[in-house]
């Protein structure tokens, strides 16, 4: 989850802090430097955001070796003292880590009963006490022995006095390394490290990397050499100042990206697996995390029509552990907007290792969910800056939806004028979604009474439920107002007996022949005390409206989730929310 940047080159502090903020999407719970003075290393570190650590920074620190963290905490309370980097104790050797060190206790006790005193919480800070304690002259041993202490996911940034390497160990977190002319950097996202690299290696796992005069260097635990490729990224997309909040401004963009979303799918190639391969397959899964996995469930809701086999979407931390059967018959689709969201990774692994075939639908074809399937597709959503997704869920959608209209073509259970007429209806989605932003005066009106609500429910049915569970994800992430989503036919299972006054619920109607049926639950709630606001091409009596454009069926799930993800966002400003960055919460999120 946490944010990690090490290089080697002139201005390391001044490009170190500018990372930092780069990465601060990552987590900004808390922020630090470490840099190389002569013979010392200087650490400074602060809680909060990033500018608090600017303030803290002395004028004119110089040096050429540097490292810097921001964090999301997972071990210890948010402070100055759990805020990294950490050093050793005896101030040679200083840490940045992002992940979870999961043996880290017997460690601490272990050490602790060697005479070894901690000043945090963390599980990170062990690292700077092992190096410490393995130290016997050779700093890449210290760093070889310590990797093999530890067990967990890490990503780990190493300084020393003893010499002027940078060390990295990885296994199981992001990690790429750039280079750049004489300077060379490690860092946990391709994205920023691209702001100055011209070329970068993705690291594999189980490797320890030395960075020195000499060049850069990768071996295995072992302390065995290996080769790893490097390659020239995309030039990175600048997190440029916008008048307000990233998150109103990405959803406006959302218009044009589906736009090139569609055009990119096309350009690419498709679908691009031959059809043999595909007329084998007996499943098919969408595994995703959080708003990528909604985006599986919506498109399976669609798909399910139109294909001839089963169609599963599934959590990727539950993928993991169950039992899903899963062989070469499978295709499944790893849906991440960062491509580096953990769980999905590992369950990629898992299909891959089973035998089945991986898809990564992703904003960052240079993830390592990429390297790890057999075939990417990007979305082609551009940089998303705020962490509620507003614009990659919409992205996501166009490019899965499409890829499952061409597995219906190739499988032969759909017609080649609905094909068309899905396709085509694609553009006039933009439109759409700008008729919707036009009067999202109207949206944020019906905001001014949502954020007042002791909970809110969305609910809907068939097609229209995912985006239920999408719109009540984006409130509770920025608004924090409790809420849930439910198919509406469930309200009389249970639902029902938190209706009263004070409560809203959300309903989500854009199927002409179950509009009656949602109608009758929108009742059921109101005579309860509820209010209720409807997000349909349909009026209905003693709700407030939020009238959607009409556009061909399969595709309203693209555009009724906007005016959600407007009601999300006005209500969180009317409540003062920071809406970009809302507590609690990172954008990628790196660790199981």
């Amino acid at each position: 989850m946490c944010g990690i940047f090490g290089m080697i080159g002139a201005n390391a502090v001044g490009n170190t802090l500018q990372a930092l903020k780069y990465l601060e999407y990552r987590g900004y719970d808390s922020a630090g430097v470490a840099a190389r003075v002569g013979d010392e290393i200087h650490i400074y570190k602060s809680a909060g955001r990033i500018q608090n650590l600017e303030r803290l920074l002395p004028k004119g620190v110089e040096s050429n070796i540097a490292i810097g963290h921001t964090r999301w905490a997972t071990h210890g309370a948010v402070s100055t003292e759990n805020a990294h980097p950490f050093y050793s104790p005896n101030k040679h050797f200083a840490v940045v880590h992002n992940g979870i060190i999961e043996n880290y206790l017997t460690l601490k006790s272990q050490l602790s009963a060697r005479g070894a005193k901690f000043s945090s919480q963390t599980d990170s800070e062990t690292v700077a006490h092992l190096l410490q304690s393995n130290y016997s002259g050779n700093v890449l041993g210290t760093v070889l022995a310590t990797a093999n202490s530890l067990v967990g996911s890490f990503a780990i940034a190493v300084t020393s006095t003893y010499d002027s390497n940078l060390y990295a160990i990885k296994n199981k977190s992001p990690l790429v390394v750039g280079v750049s002319g004489k300077c060379v950097y490690l860092c946990s996202d391709i994205r920023c490290v691209s702001h100055w690299a011209e070329k970068v290696a993705v690291t594999p796992d189980e490797t320890v990397v030395v960075v020195g005069d000499k060049g850069v260097y990768f071996f295995d635990f072992e302390g065995k050499m290996k080769e790893v490729s490097f390659f020239t990224t995309d030039a990175a997309e600048e997190m440029e100042q916008v008048d307000g909040d990233f998150m109103l401004k990405e959803i406006y963009e959302v218009p044009t990206k589906i736009r090139l979303a569609k055009e990119g799918y096309f350009k690419d190639g498709g679908l691009n697996i031959d059809s043999e391969t595909v007329r084998r397959f007996t499943r098919i899964y969408l595994i995703g995390c959080g708003t990528a996995y909604n985006s599986g469930l919506q498109i399976a809701a669609v798909a399910r029509k139109l294909i001839d086999i089963d169609i599963l979407p599934v959590i990727a931390s539950e993928f993991i552990y169950d039992s899903y059967p899963c062989g070469t018959d499978t295709l499944a689709l790893f849906i991440s907007q960062s491509g580096e969201t953990a769980d999905t990774i590992r369950a990629a692994e898992k299909v891959r290792k089973l035998g089945g075939y991986t898809y990564a639908v992703t904003n960052t074809k240079t993830s390592q969910l990429s390297f790890v399937c057999n075939k990417v597709a990007n979305i082609y959503a551009g940089g998303e800056f705020a962490v509620a997704s507003t614009k990659a869920y919409n992205c996501q959608l166009v490019t899965l939806l499409l890829l499952m209209l061409d597995i219906a073509r190739i499988r032969q259970t759909l017609d080649d004028k609905v094909y068309a007429e899905i396709v085509d209806g694609l553009d006039a989605l933009p439109m759409a979604i700008e008729q919707i932003l036009s009067n999202s005066y109207e949206i944020a009106t019906i905001a001014e009474k949502v954020k007042d609500s002791s909970a809110v429910f969305y609910i809907g049915r068939t097609c229209d439920y995912p985006t239920a569970c999408e719109g009540s994800l984006k409130l509770k992430e920025i608004s924090y107002i409790h809420s849930e989503a439910y198919p509406a036919g469930e309200l009389k299972h249970g639902t029902l007996a938190l209706m009263e006054k004070g409560v809203t619920v959300v309903a989500i109607s854009t199927d002409g022949e179950l509009k009656e049926k949602m109608s009758s639950s929108m009742n059921e709630v109101a005579t309860r005390g509820a209010d209720v606001v409807s997000v349909s091409p349909y009026t209905f009596q003693d709700a407030l409206c939020i009238t959607l454009p009409k556009v061909h069926t399969a595709l309203y799930g693209i555009v009724s989730v906007v005016p959600l993800q407007l009601l999300a966002y006005y209500v969180a400003k009317r409540l003062g929310r920071d809406v970009d960055k809302p507590r609690n919460l990172a954008k990628s999120v790196t660790v199981e």
